[in-house]
């Protein structure tokens, strides 16, 4: 069991495992869809992934100053990360679909990412990171997530 600071604490930063090739952004200019890039955290920790995900951002585009996400899909969070000098907003809204995260921040503006499942095969990820941040990728959570053989709630994994 996870546990966290009591509600409104900050949670300090974990050093991030290097997110890499887990995080592909469409290139700009490309069609808008309903992502603008995918992410794979490799676990549902929110302070390690939100963690690694906030310090591979802010490297690229500059702070974040918030993550909304699905709490349903994610393990217990606190209200914020401590990032360096800066406070990262974690919020939760349940009508988010839960393989999305929104991040914001004053030169990210509105970043929407499909979120790859941590359980999933590296072949089927890989096929769903490129998917989703294709320039032309225009495509749902589901309809990425199943055309590239990703293991949904309800559905078997087709790995190769």
């Amino acid at each position: 069991m996870t546990s966290a600071p009591p509600s409104g604490a900050a949670s300090t930063v974990i050093e991030p495992a290097e997110v890499g090739t887990r995080l592909r952004l469409k290139q700009s200019g490309a069609v808008k869809g309903c992502f603008d890039g995918a992410w794979r955290p490799l676990s549902l920790d929110p302070v390690t992934e939100f963690s690694a995900l906030v310090a591979a951002l802010s490297r690229r585009s500059g702070p974040v100053d918030r993550i909304g996400f699905n709490p349903a899909a994610w393990g217990l969070a606190p209200a914020h990360l401590a990032h360096g000098p800066d406070l990262v907003r974690l919020s939760g809204f349940f009508g988010l679909q839960q393989h999305t995260v929104v991040v914001i921040g004053p030169r990210i503006r509105h970043l929407t990412l499909l979120v790859i499942p941590p359980e999933t095969g590296d072949a089927a990820a890989e096929r769903a990171l490129a998917a989703a941040s294709a320039s032309d990728s225009f495509g749902t959570a589901e309809e990425i997530l199943h055309g590239c053989g990703v293991l949904l709630p309800d559905r078997r994994s087709a790995e190769s």
